[in-house]
């Protein structure tokens, strides 16, 4: 399994009690996780794969890993044996040019840039209040993935409730069989979609036919209705998800987002009532079209001050 990180710290000190390294590492390696790093860390990884062939596993995450931060709180956990190989072996493959990447030290002591060995004195030291500051460095340090939003060249989104229409249009453009040439796909269906239907507007064509392509495609769905919506706000996470595996991009499920569908009508409200709170939810929604979780939200607060008023009003008429 390749890594982007590598955490390098000592476990455990006399009578195998845990240091403050390794309290300060998982922090570290849950803070990384979950902005969806792929991270070494010997106490979950090493358990993940298997104890089986403990060298081997810790030799390959690595050579894969771009980024090793070393957890410290004293020179004499820097040099202990297990932690020195580590950063030794990952410091000299960056200096001979074998591999690009940085290393970092992560300070959970008074480490001081005179406590270190001479090869670690140049590299940037953090503090335990500056773990945010570290993973911004990190973030900077690895290359950058791609992405969906590195494919997609047109998202629109045609919303008209009177006639029970909730349509999306997206234009990918991405490397063609060629090299240096495109393809042009489209995908199109129900906002609510699960899998979005897909057609090859252009293949093997050059970068400047690509964009043609999509120009005219988006100028004609223009002019049948559909307006420009982030792609992030109008595509199903499933529907994201099989587009990111016909794009050979890995698909990660997002957490779930608010149902599409429309709010539940309470069978105590009068017609009046109804009505207007139908009006409402189709005015917010397309004054937001593209964000219906924020328009159910103004709708909830629009809906309510016209119960207040109802309930005023007749508050009103019993002490009249």
């Amino acid at each position: 399994m390749n890594y982007d990180v590598f955490i390098c710290f000592k476990n455990s000190g006399k009578n195998h009690v845990p240091t403050p390294d390794a309290t300060h590492a998982r922090k570290l390696y849950e803070s990384l996780r979950a902005i969806g790093f792929k991270v070494f860390f010997s106490e979950e990884s090493l358990a993940e794969q298997g104890r089986g062939n403990f060298s081997r596993s810790i030799e390959t995450a690595l050579e894969s890993a771009r980024v090793l931060i070393l957890v410290a709180s004293c020179r004499e956990h820097v040099e202990s044996q297990w932690v020195e190989a580590e950063w030794d072996s990952f410091l000299q493959d960056l200096r001979s040019g074998n591999k690009e990447g940085e290393l970092f030290i992560f300070n959970c002591g008074k480490l001081s840039p005179s406590d270190l060995p001479l090869f670690l004195r140049r590299q940037q030291m953090f503090s335990v209040d500056c773990l945010n500051k570290l993973i911004k460095f990190v973030a900077k340090a690895l290359p950058r993935r791609t992405s969906l939003r590195d494919f997609v060249r047109a998202s629109l989104h045609c919303f008209h409730p009177e006639k029970d229409e909730d349509r999306i249009y997206l234009l990918a453009v991405h490397p063609g069989t060629v090299q240096d040439s495109y393809h042009v796909t489209a995908y199109w269906g129900a906002r609510s979609a699960k899998r979005l239907n897909s057609q090859m507007k252009a293949m093997d064509v050059s970068v400047e036919v690509a964009k043609l392509e999509v120009e005219k495609a988006k100028r004609e769905k223009l002019h049948s209705g559909y307006v420009r919506a982030p792609f992030t706000r109008i595509l199903t996470n499933e529907a994201r998800s099989r587009m990111l595996a016909a794009l050979g991009l890995p698909a990660r499920i997002r957490s779930p987002r608010p149902s599409n569908s429309k709010p539940s009508r309470s069978s105590k409200a009068t017609p009046t009532a109804r009505k207007s709170a139908g009006t409402l939810i189709n005015r917010t929604a397309e004054a937001h079209g593209s964000d219906q979780a924020g328009g159910r939200r103004r709708v909830s607060k629009d809906v309510g001050l016209l119960k207040s008023a109802r309930s005023r009003k007749a508050k009103a008429k019993s002490t009249a």
